[in-house]
């Protein structure tokens, strides 16, 4: 399929007018209108219906678009990759979650490019899904995720274990408990934030089956400040407020009786990129960080 062709179809598709796709691809509006047709040739089925007023996307172009998106984005970010190593020696992609790159992952990144140099570092954040998807694309080398994949052609590391923990404000007038039974959880203005499957069926195996919590948000940053603020109380993982149990501007209320599964954090990797130098030096260094992989 050819390259340019796609190009001149996401661009229709978007813009859904051969004059606007054509000044946008810097073409005449013939070259753009050719290109659609053998395109459309090579596909066997029309992608657009046309008349003298409007562009319309047939059922056929609609589920060649991702495709087209997608192919354009991984050329776009192989070409970003290679102008990369450029005055570099190498260069390294990782991929995480944005809490574990703020909490976790931040004084290691710092580490890296200080040490190395002449090592390009990339960094994408998004859900752990994302970060898979990422790794398939081969838009990253390493991700470091809480749902690892089960694919023969990625070797999983396991990465460290992270203990979710109930926090208040010290002075929280509404929360005064040091202790709680997990049971009680209900009755407490809880800043609800998901941790994954095992966190989920706890909250629902623990909890009354018509608890519906009133305030749920999925950043945990957010969740800090708003039990900070005394909107209520947070289960969130150690490493995310360990600073904040420190110094004292969050306190811990120990939950006995069933607590919660414990968070694990995972390494993923294509297997043939294990040895490569630049890879190899990253988990060298989380080793050092006292990580056991």
């Amino acid at each position: 399929m050819d390259f340019e062709q796609l190009r001149a179809f996401y661009t229709l598709a978007q813009t859904k007018n051969f004059t606007k796709a054509a000044e946008m691809l810097h073409l005449v509006q013939s070259t753009v209108t050719m290109r659609i047709k053998q395109l459309e040739e090579k596909v066997g089925k029309p992608l657009f219906i046309r008349d003298k007023r409007s562009v319309e996307i047939t059922q056929a172009g609609l589920t060649l678009l991702p495709y087209a998106e997608r192919i354009l984005k991984l050329a776009q970010e192989g070409l970003s990759e290679v102008s990369a190593l450029q005055p570099y020696e190498d260069y390294l992609s990782i991929g995480s979650l944005n809490s574990v790159w703020t909490f976790v992952l931040e004084p290691i990144l710092k580490e890296y490019h200080t040490r190395y140099p002449n090592i390009a570092v990339r960094t994408k954040t998004g859900h752990s899904s994302d970060v898979i998807q990422y790794l398939l694309d081969n838009l990253i080398q390493i991700g470091i995720v809480y749902i690892p994949p089960s694919m023969p052609s990625f070797e999983v590391i396991p990465c460290y274990e992270d203990e979710i923990v109930l926090v208040a404000s010290p002075d929280d007038p509404v929360v005064r408990e040091k202790s709680i039974d997990a049971r009680d959880l209900a009755r407490l203005p809880l800043v609800y934030m998901n941790w994954g499957p095992p966190f989920h069926q706890w909250i629902m195996d623990t909890l009354p089956r018509s608890y519906v919590p009133k305030l749920q948000i999925d950043k945990a940053e957010l969740a800090i400040d708003l039990v900070r603020e005394k909107v209520g109380v947070s289960l969130v993982t150690r490493s995310i407020v360990k600073g904040e149990l420190a110094s004292g501007t969050l306190r811990e209320i120990e939950i006995i009786g069933n607590k919660p599964p414990k968070r694990s954090a995972y390494i993923v990797l294509p297997k043939e990129k294990k040895n490569r130098p630049s890879v190899e030096k990253w988990l060298n260094l989380m080793r050092e960080f006292g990580y056991s992989i």
